[in-house]
């Protein structure tokens, strides 16, 4: 007996099927290619950050304003006060 309006298992699996599926047996090296490759350039480039330079911010409404999270980026005001020229902002 049929229980629910479910498809009734009738696959003709013909054609090689094998060939035709896409399988991620490489995701968890390519992740940990990937994480070494981070860590790399990090150590290469270590004085200065990995990523852009940018600020801690206050999120805006009332659930998310006592928890800090990275801002858009620094004024030019800001950065003659530190002291950065905008081309090595840029670059960093």
């Amino acid at each position: 007996m049929v229980k629910h309006n479910n498809v009734i298992p009738n696959g003709h699996f013909k054609k090689h099927w094998q060939n035709y599926v896409k399988t991620w047996f490489n995701q968890p090296a390519r992740k940990t290619r990937r994480r070494n490759a981070r860590q790399a350039k990090a150590v290469k480039v270590f004085p200065r950050p990995a990523g852009k330079l940018r600020p801690q911010v206050h999120g805006q409404t009332l659930k998310y304003n006592m928890k800090l999270r990275e801002g858009r980026g620094f004024s030019l005001e800001e950065l003659k006060v530190r002291l950065f020229t905008y081309q090595y902002y840029i670059t960093s």
